[in-house]
């Protein structure tokens, strides 16, 4: 009996060493089996994400060509301004146009060019008058070497002598056309001046043209 009882005993604990081991192997198993991605997941996952990117690309080049496009507008609006104004403010400061100077290289006044006089400035920087034929002489024209850039010169008498520097500058690029129109048909009688400037640039394939025209007086006509 007790043997057969010993015996009962073992079995059943073996039995129940069993369940438990199987139990824990079978969870052991589970915990280590994960679940993974097949072919056709990894492709739709990698298409999404392309398709994000793409989209995201999209608004990020549009967006810098948009800005682009605006900044060259402000660009060109605002040199073609400058330009203009700084030819208005030197009418408004001449004696009077002319046709030529024996100074200025040959230049003549005309539909592309711009040719003023000027009373010379003394040691204080005031205007003078010279009651001869001592003046200072200022030329606007387009750039012979690159009719894209609008240029200033000035020839300063060298006998009184003016104190305005002589010298040639840029006041305005990307030009297109420049244009001046008198009231007159002989401009040495001209009393007002149109200035016409057209700026020109490309940006992002789009070309951005800018026009401006403004008159000017002659306050000693």
């Amino acid at each position: 009996m007790n043997s057969a009882y010993k015996k009962l005993t073992f079995d059943m604990l073996h039995l129940t060493f069993n369940k438990k081991n199987i139990k824990s192997i079978v969870n052991c198993q589970l915990s280590i089996v994960k679940p993974g991605f097949t072919i056709v997941e990894l492709i739709t996952g990698f298409a999404i994400i392309g398709f994000v990117s793409f989209l995201v690309a999209a608004v990020y080049f549009a967006q810098f060509k948009l800005f682009s496009n605006q900044n060259t507008a402000i660009d060109i609006a605002s040199e073609n301004k400058l330009a203009a104004d700084e030819i208005v403010n030197q009418i408004r400061e001449s004696e009077t146009v002319v046709n030529t100077c024996s100074s200025c290289g040959g230049d003549v006044t005309g539909a592309d060019k711009l040719i003023l006089r000027l009373w010379p400035l003394n040691s204080s920087g005031e205007p003078t008058d010279p009651s001869s034929s001592n003046y200072d002489y200022i030329i606007y024209k387009l750039n012979p070497s690159d009719s894209t850039k609008l240029i200033k010169q000035t020839f300063a008498d060298t006998i009184l002598p003016s104190t305005r520097l002589s010298g040639s500058k840029i006041i305005a690029t990307k030009l297109a056309s420049l244009q001046f129109a008198y009231d007159n048909f002989d401009p040495t009688f001209a009393s007002e001046i149109t200035i016409t400037i057209t700026n020109t640039a490309d940006s992002s394939s789009k070309t951005h043209t800018y026009t401006q025209s403004v008159k000017a007086v002659l306050r000693n006509k």
